[in-house]
């Protein structure tokens, strides 16, 4: 959460598409144990779909600490445990050295962009964040 003029914001956002079949959350800001809180049931919902295909999209994410490895780790357990797929879009450096320092970069398939068959769905939309 942060201040500015005079007003608390929040730090972070989720959007939601599907595209190439597949349903993509997109994560912005700061992913941190409010994000966790805000988001988690959301991303863990989304997941949950039956047999689904999940692209967790990271690269709007500015800040991620282990309450963001805790929500990715949550939304892979309920993808596997419904038959689905997460697959997760790397983020930024700081992102990326966070994940490997928790030692979980090994429990997700990683894309460096998204597939064609899954171009990146706001790519030119205005979509409220």
């Amino acid at each position: 959460m942060r201040f500015a003029m005079g007003v608390y914001e929040l730090a972070f956002t989720m959007r939601e598409c599907v595209a190439g079949g597949a349903i993509v959350i997109e994560l912005l800001g700061e992913i941190d144990i409010l994000a966790e809180q805000q988001l988690g049931p959301r991303v863990e919902a989304l997941s949950a779909r039956n047999r689904s295909d999940v692209v967790i999209d990271l690269r709007g994410v500015t800040f991620l600490d282990a309450s963001g490895v805790r929500l990715l780790m949550r939304a892979r357990g309920r993808s596997v445990r419904c038959g689905g797929r997460l697959r997760v879009v790397r983020g930024g450096p700081m992102v990326s050295k966070v994940i490997r320092i928790a030692g979980v970069e090994t429990a997700f398939t990683w894309l460096d962009s998204f597939p064609a068959a899954c171009p990146s769905p706001f790519a030119g939309r205005n979509v409220p964040a």
